[in-house]
């Protein structure tokens, strides 16, 4: 038996299942045995010219067709066995099992996209299963782009892979299939040395440490554990000495970072030896808590209690969350104080420091980065710190929780000023200064202790009451006369003033809106048979540019602009 008879013999006979690895193999097998040219159609025996090469070519379709046939089981040979040739046999195979219907594309189309892998799956074979059904779905017409393969095998992953896809997230460049395939299977390398096996970390774990200085396997099994003297560990994975720490220091304890080696390169030590005084109002930035946690409950509002859930820590030690709700958060940025809410906090009395979950917020909000000084945020605009850093690794976050108001009034207590007075303003529905006033000194007051009213600062209530909208103009002096006079711009949407006709155009760029408002010239002027005369919008860049104006001025379209800030200004309102 020659070589490839042998490559032959090694393949699995098509069964009716799996076709598309049993057609790929069958390819590669005629390829090696140079007859593939005559099963896919590019050689026919019209193209033989001379009667030597139509008996080469005769010798080598009965070639194919038998190891097409011999490489198929009893059930499947009804398909091939009135073909004509090996291109009649595989064409009548692909029209079969790889048909180009409409149904056929939807069934592949819902397998891709609610694959799923469960903890403990191999990650190459969830790799290997999203790609096969990609490849299926191209070969039914019906291919899938590079971006929509990325994505789905993002969020195929088990919870386990949740911080590498918030790392990924966090990328500026676009994701190719090669960068998240390596990183997935260099992730699960790592899993699979440090012995944590294809799942990783347990789901809920508070704390995830790495260091990029692991030492080498055979150093672990050369040196002695300094805790217990057994060979085979350092004393930073001593199971002796975590099982010891655990019983002695849980009620004291309950959140510490365990280093993966001896030289004690800790993420977070937030026991008792952190440097940070453990209050309320203090929280450390924590890249590995999977929620925000808080161990006091007097910040938060719409508190409600939940079953108890576990969460794991770094130490083994095990914790419950006891309720959830939010927290009213106070930050500097460059652009002032802003305030904000942490939502779907979790609260666990047990918990010995307040944290500030990375992931959470980078699901939530936006992606975060640590650098040298601290862990920051940023939009396209402005950059402002998250987290300051407060010793080797640890962050503290640079926000101040707020007290809930306990009864629909601004916190009197932060106010600077007279507290008293402005409580009796809030008390006497909002009453002025001088009111107030009247009413001490000439006694009408009951139970009013003040001998005098001071002036207390500006109440949120009373300013947003006395806020006024400026008013409409009922009618544009430049009222449109006929069809398509003059046009007004509403963000994207072109309307013609005369009779309200409206075309909107969606865009990416603000550099588009010439493009469509050409493309909207050319379709009302055919529509209609008039000449667009005058286009009347905001004096924004997207009308003032360049490429705008030189549109506008080959039609001979007149621009009219108004500020941006009087919109309510342009004589038309959508009521």
């Amino acid at each position: 038996m020659d070589a490839t008879s042998t490559t032959t013999a090694r393949i699995n006979k098509f069964d009716g299942t799996n076709f598309h690895t049993w057609k790929f193999k069958m390819h590669m097998v005629l390829e090696e045995r140079d007859l593939w040219e005559v099963v896919c159609g590019e050689t026919k025996l019209e193209h033989c010219t001379t009667a030597l090469d139509q008996a080469a070519f005769k010798r080598k379709s009965r070639k194919a067709l038998a190891i097409i046939c011999l490489a198929m089981e009893d059930s499947q040979l009804p398909f091939v066995r009135s073909a004509s040739g090996p291109h009649d046999a595989w064409s009548r195979l692909e029209g079969h099992f790889e048909k180009r219907s409409l149904a056929n594309k939807l069934f592949l189309r819902r397998r891709f996209f609610t694959t799923m892998m469960d903890e403990g799956d191999d990650v190459l074979e969830h790799i290997d299963k999203v790609k096969t059904l990609a490849e299926q779905l191209d070969a039914v017409g019906a291919p899938v782009s590079e971006d929509d393969l990325v994505i789905t095998l993002l969020a195929s992953l088990s919870e386990s892979y949740q911080f590498l896809i918030t790392a990924l997230e966090s990328r500026a460049a676009s994701l190719t299939w090669e960068l998240v395939t390596s990183r997935l299977l260099h992730e699960d390398m790592k899993r699979k040395e440090q012995g944590g096996g294809a799942d990783g970390t347990t789901h809920g774990q508070a704390f995830m440490t790495s260091d990029n200085k692991r030492t080498s396997r055979q150093a672990q099994k050369a040196s002695a554990c300094h805790y217990c003297g057994e060979q085979g560990h350092w004393i930073a994975k001593c199971p002796a000495r975590i099982r010891e720490n655990a019983e002695q220091q849980r009620p004291q304890r309950a959140n510490v970072a365990q280093s993966e080696d001896n030289f004690g390169n800790y993420l977070f030590s937030v026991g008792g030896n952190t440097g940070v005084s453990k209050s309320s109002g203090v929280w450390l930035v924590d890249s590995g808590a999977t929620q925000h946690m808080t161990y006091s409950k007097e910040y938060m509002k719409k508190y409600k209690k939940i079953s108890p859930v576990d969460v794991h820590l770094a130490d083994d030690g095990v914790v419950e969350v006891a309720g959830t709700g939010g927290i009213v958060m106070s930050m500097k940025t460059p652009r002032g104080t802003k305030k904000g809410v942490l939502t779907s906090v979790w609260h666990i009395p047990k918990l010995s420091r307040n944290l500030f979950s990375v992931g959470r917020f980078t699901k939530d909000v936006r992606p975060a980065t640590f650098e040298n000084d601290g862990c920051f945020a940023e939009t396209k605009d402005i950059k402002w710190k998250l987290g300051a850093r407060e010793g080797k690794g640890l962050f503290k976050l640079c926000m101040t929780p707020i007290m809930p108001d306990e009864a629909n009034v601004t916190s009197s207590k932060n106010r600077k000023g007279d507290t008293t007075s402005y409580l009796w303003h809030l008390r006497l529905g909002h009453i002025g200064h001088g009111g107030l006033d009247a009413i001490v000194k000439k006694g009408y007051g009951v139970g009013i202790d003040m001998a005098s009213v001071k002036q207390w600062e500006l109440c949120d209530g009373c300013a947003l009451g006395k806020q006024t909208r400026v008013n409409h103009m009922p009618k544009s002096p430049n009222h449109a006369r006929k069809l398509l006079e003059l046009f007004t711009r509403y963000f994207v949407t072109f309307i013609d003033e005369y009779s309200h006709f409206c075309v909107a155009y969606l865009f990416r760029n603000k550099s588009e809106v010439a493009d469509k408002f050409a493309e909207f010239v050319a379709f009302a002027e055919t529509q209609t048979g008039k000449v667009v005369k005058t286009l009347r919008s905001d004096n924004d860049g997207e009308y003032t540019s360049g490429e705008m104006a030189k549109f506008c001025k080959c039609r001979g379209i007149h621009q009219s602009s108004r500020h941006p800030t009087l919109r309510n200004r342009t004589g038309w309102r959508n009521e």
